[in-house]
């Protein structure tokens, strides 16, 4: 009875210290471009480039994207990809995503974009993501900065 007593005694241990220490740091995000796919009747699909970073020692198994995309201070439409892949560790992964639009639902955003008389357009992302490693669950990243419309970012 009493090895019993000593095995749950340092299960709860194990737990409560891998509880205390988060293993991950999330990786970072920043849109690299946004390019214009043809359009299909009202809608209009954006192919958005992200770069993810990962800080982390390890490799992270990534699935699931959900995201969601304002330009210009106008929310644009959102999307997701329900493909896995790897972020080497210390390492960096560049991926194109597909953001739908609905042209009549995004007349406000066209008109800041065409109002601007920037050269680059302010953009907000929140990216959640499934992180497989460890059984982790969904993170969040917000970003927020400037990107060029159909082009690539240094």
């Amino acid at each position: 009875m009493k090895m019993k007593t000593c095995l749950v005694i340092l299960a709860a241990m194990l737990m409560s210290a891998c509880a205390a220490f988060n293993p991950l740091e999330k990786p970072q995000v920043a849109i690299t471009h946004i390019k214009m796919a043809p359009a299909n009747g009202l809608q209009q699909r954006l192919l958005v480039g992200l770069q993810l970073d990962n800080p982390n020692s390890f490799a992270l198994n990534l699935g699931r994207l959900r995201y969601q995309l304002s330009l210009q201070g106008q929310a644009l439409a959102g999307g997701s990809l329900n493909e896995s892949f790897s972020l080497p560790a210390n390492g960096r992964t560049e991926i194109v995503v597909p953001v739908e639009v609905n042209l009549l639902s995004g007349l406000g955003v066209l008109r800041a974009i065409m109002g601007s008389m920037q050269s680059d357009l302010d953009y907000q992302l929140s990216l959640t993501t499934a992180v497989e490693n460890f059984g982790l669950g969904d993170i969040t990243i917000n970003k927020k900065g400037k990107v060029g419309l159909g082009s690539t970012a240094p």
